[in-house]
């Protein structure tokens, strides 16, 4: 799978399909002509290997619901391959899949991943926000968050969620380059806000946030780090959870708090955690800064 000269000096999308309708995959190519988009239709011979061989370059798929899907995510499971993911299927399919959900397990109805977003085949105008918000929840899909019940065990472990972070990292550094400030990257899904999530996935999420800050407050002063990109990472999660500043302000104040006693305990000045001030200023300035070119100029 290779892009164009093209694809890569526009500001694209890069779609995979898998469709067995050939009148659906006529329509896609109607929808997602043009610059935003470049698109691949993989066939059923050869979509893992499209996928397999693209997925670093991938930015979503948009799959078609039959009886062959479960195959084809069951090995894009096996496989560790997550990404966001538009499912299209008729009016019928989702009868069917309702009355099997319900005579099933009702509380759990997604295929590939919890971030996928479900459209009807016949509604067109929700394709295109359908992609922005499939690429939307999966960027702000939380290593803490719930995976269906279907996927493997394995996906749970922290390999798999660390293939999840990094492909969260390399598509919104991706979007961000070809898109800037005011594309999909910025177009949070409500419904995935932090204060939306269960007492459960929201303790989760925090213990998450803690222990990301807590690396960014040790690494903050190391020559030759990663803590720049640590910190935009942060601040994405942040931005996408619409987590508000006084959280933070609460956990770098217990964090001090945990190391003032410490360097206490050992005999230390801890005159030295005011320094970490610059650390919660730069993160601030970072969300500041992220809020404000998110918002669409006047024309």
């Amino acid at each position: 799978m290779t892009l164009s000269q093209t694809a890569v000096s526009r500001p694209q999308i890069f779609i995979c399909t898998l469709l067995s309708s050939e009148s659906l995959v006529d329509l896609l190519t109607q929808i997602l002509e043009g610059d935003r988009y470049s698109l691949v239709h993989a066939t059923y011979d050869n979509f893992l290997e499209q996928v397999e061989q693209g997925k670093h370059q991938i930015d979503c798929l948009i799959l078609e619901e039959n009886s062959a899907l479960p195959k084809v995510v069951g090995h894009l499971h096996r496989e560790a391959i997550l990404l966001p993911a538009v499912l299209v299927h008729s009016r019928a399919a989702t009868e069917h899949a309702s009355t099997v959900a319900e005579n099933d397990n009702p509380q759990d109805e997604s295929c590939y991943h919890i971030a996928e977003v479900r459209i009807q085949a016949d509604e067109q105008d929700c394709l295109l926000p359908g992609i922005d918000q499939a690429i939307a929840q999966f960027l702000q899909l939380s290593k803490a968050c719930r995976l269906p019940a279907t996927a493997p065990q394995q996906l749970t472990d922290g390999a798999i969620k660390d293939n999840l972070v990094s492909q969260q990292q390399r598509l919104s550094q991706k979007l961000k380059e070809r898109l800037g400030y005011l594309g999909v990257y910025y177009k949070r899904n409500p419904q995935q806000f932090f204060h939306k999530l269960s007492a459960e996935e929201q303790f989760a999420y925090l213990a998450t946030l803690k222990q990301d800050y807590r690396d960014i407050i040790l690494n903050y002063f190391r020559q030759d780090n990663n803590v720049n990109q640590e910190i935009d990472d942060f601040v994405t999660q942040m931005f996408f959870a619409d987590i508000s500043i006084l959280k933070i302000l609460e956990i770098h104040m217990e964090l001090m708090d945990a190391f003032a006693k410490k360097l206490k305990l050992e005999g230390r000045n801890e005159d030295i955690l005011l320094d970490y001030r610059l650390t919660l200023i730069d993160i601030m300035a970072h969300l500041c800064e992220m809020y404000r070119r998110s918002i669409p100029k006047a024309r």
